[in-house]
């Protein structure tokens, strides 16, 4: 991530540090809520009077407001137009009041930016569009988005990319070994079921299936759920019975037995198996690598050597991330918001 020196300059003529310019740029591009554990988490500090002098200073200068949640937790709000306005993001919406619901995953979309700084995000609305529709040649028609009606007047806004969902180029050394394809990210919230997933996976789905290939990284602070969220990807981006190295194997395998005379150590699914994959890999090819396979055990690399079309990887990649917190603070509605006068109002 590359934060441009006259950003961090601006922020500095504020009053604020190197160290809390940066992370205050972070929030209010990609989040616009913050906690002191994130802080402390991004400056590798311990709680105590640190933290307090950024948090003390924000709300001084009302460029912040803070909101008590259950256990005395403060989430603070980013909501001052005068930061926007100074980092050339005065068009985005994270200064605005959001639901708890919104705020926790906004929380959490901050989380996964603080443990992977250094990836080129696409930062903002514009920095999407422009890369999918200009860098991709893909029709502004594919992208997700929301219309949002006038309250006063009858003109309406589309907006794209919402969700506000990290969406990056990974670095060469980046931590997932992911393929240097767009990457997109969905933050998981725990206590809910995965029907919001699902709804993003088919509102991405136009865009996605266009891309000549991409990953997709399912971040959540629950493991058990990540298993049914891969399933989910699967169903709907990766194909079903294409042919691949897996599943010549498997095939392979299958046949040995009907071969050998061991059919009966095969379920129904093997045989279902069979009787497609003799249809799918019929030819003198598959014939002659099946007899050489059986008496000399070729290897992976061996069959993908032979069969080069059948390595070929996925257009569609899923990995996981497990998140640092669940932020239980939102499981009790318990929230009083500071009224103080340093708590502030837009402006």
């Amino acid at each position: 991530m590359n934060i441009r020196p006259e950003h961090l300059s601006a922020l500095r003529n504020l009053g604020y540090t190197d160290t809390e310019a940066r992370f205050l740029y972070l929030v209010a591009t990609h989040s616009g809520y913050f906690t002191q554990r994130q802080y402390l988490d991004f400056t590798n500090h311990r709680p105590g009077s640190f933290v307090h002098r950024l948090t003390t200073k924000i709300l001084k200068l009302r460029h912040a407001r803070a909101t008590a949640y259950a256990k005395n937790t403060h989430v603070y709000n980013l909501f001052s137009r005068q930061i926007y306005d100074l980092i050339d993001k005065d068009n985005l919406r994270n200064r605005r009041r959001q639901s708890s619901e919104m705020i926790h995953t906004r929380l959490m979309i901050l989380d996964f930016i603080l443990a992977h700084p250094h990836e080129n995000y696409l930062e903002t609305e514009a920095d999407k569009i422009e890369y999918f529709t200009r860098q991709m040649g893909l029709p502004l028609t594919t992208l997700p988005g929301r219309i949002y009606y006038g309250i006063r007047s009858a003109t309406n806004t589309r907006r794209y990319f919402v969700d506000r969902f990290p969406i990056f180029l990974p670095s060469p050394d980046n931590p997932f070994g992911l393929r240097p394809v767009v990457t997109f990210t969905y933050c998981d919230t725990p206590g809910r079921d995965l029907f919001s997933y699902l709804t993003h996976l088919r509102q991405y789905q136009p865009l996605l299936l266009r891309l000549p290939a991409f990953n997709l990284i399912f971040a959540s602070p629950d493991p058990s759920r990540c298993g049914r969220a891969q399933a989910s990807f699967a169903e709907i981006f990766l194909p079903r019975h294409r042919p691949s190295i897996r599943r010549l194997v498997h095939y392979f395998k299958i046949r040995r037995l009907w071969d050998s005379h061991q059919a009966s150590r095969l379920t129904r699914a093997d045989r279902d198996f069979l009787r497609a994959a003799i249809h799918e890999f019929e030819g003198q090819n598959y014939d002659s690598a099946y007899r050489q396979w059986a008496l000399e055990g070729l290897s992976w690399d061996q069959l993908a050597a032979l069969f080069p079309a059948l390595s070929a990887p996925d257009k569609a990649a899923f990995h996981t991330y497990i998140q640092p917190s669940t932020y239980p603070i939102f499981w009790t509605e318990s929230r009083t918001e500071d009224r103080s006068p340093l708590g502030g109002q837009v402006f």
